[in-house]
């Protein structure tokens, strides 16, 4: 079924890009298509293969769905595990963005990111040659005694000390302003329309869990029931 369903996704793109290396429109793939590549001095600038754009595409899309809403999940399983800091930000929405940024820290929604040493280095008196995969655990990153106080800890009031969810550097996530902003206006949204929005007291074994990805699969919750007036 992923096999499928990523061959059908390449074929709209290879559509897509034929269509707009003779018609640029104000997209993406228009951008990608017409992008040129600086080279060595005296070398003509290359363009992206249709493949290279297939790929990134394919990488784009899910990495802008499945982070997002494991990121929703696991703030909202914190928020509602921790009901004093929920009804805090209840109580003053203003505390909704850094709910988030601490979400992001306690649980960011991929475990690890793999890069390729470039020189040959030292990490914690550990040689890495030039060429190597380096694994870095963002958790343990985020969650670095050195760096937070009771960092395994969920508290929306810490001290911000910046997390490394999003990557860093020149690897930074290119949707991190996007995603903030889903996660905003989700959580309003939610809070708004789910008066005393709460896990459901019958709902067994309710944790976040994973290898790779971070997430609760099952977050069972009720809420108040409202009438339409109130709704308004």
């Amino acid at each position: 079924m992923l096999d499928a369903a990523s061959a059908a996704l390449g074929e709209i793109v290879h559509t897509l890009i034929d269509r707009r290396r003779v018609e640029p429109q104000d997209d993406l793939i228009s951008i990608l298509v017409h992008a040129e590549l600086s080279g060595p001095a005296g070398t003509r600038p290359e363009r992206l293969t249709d493949d290279e754009i297939v790929s990134f595409v394919k990488l784009l899309v899910p990495a802008g769905a499945q982070t997002t809403y494991r990121t929703l999940t696991n703030l909202l399983y914190a928020l509602l595990t921790h009901p004093d800091q929920l009804a805090a930000v209840r109580q003053d929405p203003s505390l909704i963005p850094q709910a988030i940024e601490e979400g992001l820290r306690w649980e960011a929604p991929l475990l690890f990111s793999a890069r390729n040493a470039t020189v040959d280095t030292e990490l914690a008196g550990c040689p890495v040659r030039a060429g190597t995969t380096v694994n870095m655990c963002t958790h343990s990153a985020n969650r670095d005694p050195q760096r937070w106080s009771d960092p395994d800890t969920f508290d929306i009031f810490r001290p911000f000390a910046g997390h490394v969810s999003f990557g860093h550097g020149n690897h930074i996530c290119l949707g991190i302003h996007f995603a903030r902003m889903e996660l905003r206006v989700a959580l309003e949204i939610l809070l708004e329309q789910l008066p005393n929005l709460r896990l459901d007291p019958e709902a067994n074994d309710v944790h976040i869990g994973g290898l790779t990805s971070r997430t609760a699969v099952h977050l069972p919750c009720v809420w108040d029931p409202t009438t339409s007036e109130e709704r308004r």
